[in-house]
């Protein structure tokens, strides 16, 4: 959520007590909606800008060139932080070419803003020192204190020395203080000062009253609704509210994604509650949704807010996804068990009705053939030596049945073993891991930290070895895989790889994985890493290459792999 004050006076068509109404499942279900839209919201807002940039290229005059760059300022800003900074400059630039001095102070203003809410306080610090408040009219006094108090209030919060936090939070609560001295007490700008005046005091009910009348003057799903919707979260917070501290969080976040609002807090903080919450589904969603925001805004600052929570989010999230393998591979072992049972009773009963086949008919033909007995005894021996021998031979097929059933509980115990083992070493890796960011932050390691935990390096090397354990596993299991999948494709169309190395290439482990019974491109590219679109290609692409009927391919697929002997 960006932290802004513009004035905006309009009145509110979803009063408090709408948004009580809407259950807070429904707000996430309206928010993993946005989320799910969030580029188109975006790709609107570009072609706005498109348009402007257009009628700016075509402008010739110094004040209209002024008038676009600032309205591409002012949609940029919470956009794309560089392309903000862009045109705020060609503001100042055209501003100090005619030498309009009013125009010089407000772009002066508008790029100290922006470097503020971008991390850059010496350059804000910078331009702020080029203003001389004396010779401001009311209004620019107004912008120039905003901005000061908004730059040492940022300065407070970060700073590590505790004596210099002090000091810049005492200028900041100055300036706050003078500029509520000098703005109409009815305006947007002046409650949401108030506010966060309030709740620097700790007055909860109080600033809870003032957001309900800000609440009043600001037109939903816009970004001053979005922003007070985030103060209100602030003030839940302080009455340690968690509920209606979510629901508010929610109701910003989804104003903020509508107005394509990259620069936002909203989102990854609700991200941090659903995770401690246990909901590590949707927080692994919005914390990915809101990195990319960050991202695409491109702020050190905002970055490095949401570092610590994506790291700890996406841990809750892999941690949850080893407890329901683990599960899921409890209930492979059940079934498993459960199927061998079945198999064994069903051999027992077809035994037995065999037998009781044979009875009956030896009973017939002993009843039908009492008075032929002696002449025929001879033939009923031959008949019953017969019998006996196709007995022993079903017997021996048995033996040999229940010989390869368990041959195949034997495999299915040593690659289960081979689950656990990767499992267990995968802990050790995390425990070290964490063990070396524990020393190093106690080293105060901070920016070897940091690099550190920049680099994809361990994801890349997690994933190849993820990968060489599931090929390797896999061609364990179905060791004619290969040859029985060439044997699909047409003789010119065929997959060569080196056998010795024991590794699939794409295309076969797409199909390995729809032998295995994951069939579904978005399952399968979330476990490659690629895009559905990508993995429809390759399946595709390989369709085509069939012998036969395409449409019988990957039915054809998932009957190859009897598992052989060991």
């Amino acid at each position: 959520m960006l932290v802004m004050l513009v004035p905006v006076v309009a009145v509110s068509t979803v009063s408090a007590q709408q948004n009580n109404d809407v259950s807070l499942e429904q707000l996430y279900q309206q928010l993993d909606e946005v989320v799910a839209n969030g580029q188109t919201y975006t790709n609107n807002k570009l072609k706005k800008i498109e348009q402007i940039k257009k009628e700016f290229r075509n402008s010739v005059q110094p004040l209209q060139r002024y008038a676009k760059a600032k309205q591409l300022f002012n949609e940029y800003s919470k956009l794309i932080n560089d392309s903000t900074l862009k045109y705020g400059r060609e503001c100042h630039k055209i501003a100090l070419s005619i030498g309009n001095k009013d125009l010089i102070i407000e772009s002066t203003l508008m790029l100290s803003h922006q470097y503020i809410i971008s991390g850059s306080y010496e350059d804000a610090k910078k331009y702020l020192q080029d203003i001389n408040p004396a010779q401001l009219t009311e209004e620019q006094k107004g912008m120039y204190y905003n901005e000061v108090g908004q730059l040492y209030g940022e300065l407070s919060v970060y700073s590590s020395d505790p004596e210099l936090s002090n000091r810049y939070w005492k200028v900041s609560e100055s300036k706050r203080d003078t500029l509520l001295a000098i703005i109409d007490s009815t305006s947007t700008e002046w409650l949401s000062r108030k506010v966060a005046m309030l709740l620097g005091e700790q007055k909860f009910d109080e600033a809870l009253h003032y957001c309900d009348e800000w609440e009043r003057k600001v037109t939903p799903e816009s970004s001053d609704y979005a922003f007070m919707a985030y103060s209100k979260s602030e003030v839940y917070k302080g009455k340690h509210d968690r509920d209606m501290r979510k629901r508010w969080l929610a109701i910003s976040a989804i104003s903020d994604l509508k107005c394509s609002i990259m620069n936002q807090a909203s989102l990854w903080m609700l991200a941090k509650l659903l995770s401690e919450d246990g909901d590590q589904e949707r927080a692994y969603r919005y914390i990915e949704y809101s990195w990319q925001c960050a991202s695409r805004f491109n702020a050190h600052i905002r970055n490095w807010q949401i570092s610590p929570v994506l790291t700890t989010i996406n841990e809750n999230y892999k941690s949850q996804l080893k407890a329901k393998n683990r599960t899921l591979w409890g209930m492979v072992a059940l079934v498993s068990l459960l199927s061998l049972v079945l198999l064994t009773l069903y051999i027992y009963v077809g035994r037995k009705r065999r037998q009781l086949a044979v009875a009956q008919h030896e009973l017939k033909n002993v009843n039908g053939e009492l008075e032929q007995l002696n002449n025929q005894l001879k033939d009923a021996n031959s008949e019953l030596s017969q019998k006996n021998f196709l007995l022993s031979e079903t017997n021996d097929k048995l033996t040999s049945a229940m010989s390869q059933l368990n041959d195949s509980n034997r495999v299915k115990d040593e690659y289960i073993g081979k689950f656990l083992s990767i499992c267990s070493e995968y802990i050790d890796k995390l425990n070290n891991y964490r063990i070396k960011v524990n020393r190093k932050l106690k080293a105060g390691q901070h920016a070897d930290l940091l690099r550190m935990t920049s680099s994809e390096q361990l994801k890349d090397d997690e994933l190849k070895e993820l990968f060489q354990n599931f090929d390797t596993v896999f061609l364990h299991l179905f060791p004619t895989f290969i040859d029985d999948f060439n044997a699909l494709l047409q003789p010119s169309e065929r997959i060569n790889i080196d056998r010795d190395k024991k590794q699939l290439n794409t295309d076969l482990r797409i199909f390995a994985l729809i032998r295995l019974g994951i069939d579904e491109s978005s399952k399968i590219a979330e476990f490659l890493r690629y895009s559905p679109n990508s993995i429809y290609a390759y399946r595709a692409r390989i369709k085509n290459k069939a012998a036969g009927n395409r449409d019988d391919f990957e039915r054809l697929v998932k009957e190859i792999g009897i598992i052989e002997k060991q």
